[in-house]
């Protein structure tokens, strides 16, 4: 397998909008434009991922707080991935789907830094792909004992200085990616 593909989890309304947004969610959501428009020029696969809850839940499928962000560009050819806890490979086809495109290097960015996009990078590792998350591409929501910034800054540190295979989790920024993967 030589393939690589752009996994974009829980960049959700319910995350993004309102007063308790995601911490530089503009900025975010940009950036992960200009990702997935190189990955696409490059024929690489974008997954976009969205979590649902039951249909009493908060964010229940086709909900308002479950779609996407105006502001974020879904291409017709993208591939979609449903899931209902953190980790974006449990239950879900996401692992079968890149086997079938013969993909082994996965970029993930989106929400939220310490729960989704943490999870899914470790079960990613897990799993031997090579995983890099997108260090400027990753966003969270400030906690009673710690802002989002300072979250998405500890991710990027533990993510760099630790591994559960010996096969790190790889931590590039939008620019370099962009250059050296799909100039």
């Amino acid at each position: 397998m030589s393939g690589i593909a752009v996994i974009v989890i829980d960049v959700q309304q319910m995350f993004f909008s309102g007063a308790a947004a995601a911490y530089r969610g503009d900025e975010v959501i940009d950036g992960i434009n200009r990702l997935t428009s190189a990955a696409r020029k490059a024929n690489a696969t974008v997954f976009f991922v969205q979590h649902e809850s039951g249909a009493d839940g908060p964010l229940a499928r086709g909900s308002d707080a479950w779609q996407l962000p105006a502001a974020l560009v879904r291409e017709q050819a993208d591939a979609s991935i449903y899931k209902t806890v953190g980790d974006s490979f449990h239950e879900t086809p996401l692992a079968d789907q890149l086997r079938q495109n013969d993909i082994d290097r996965v970029l993930i960015c989106g929400y939220a830094s310490e729960f989704c996009v943490n999870a899914t990078a470790r079960r990613a590792e897990l799993l031997g792909l090579r995983t890099t998350v997108v260090a400027d591409l990753h966003t969270t929501q400030d906690k009673p004992h710690l802002a989002a910034g300072k979250i998405v800054e500890h991710q990027n540190f533990v993510w760099t200085h630790s591994s559960m295979t010996g096969k790190r989790v790889t931590v590039r920024p939008l620019a370099d990616i962009l250059q050296a993967e799909f100039a």
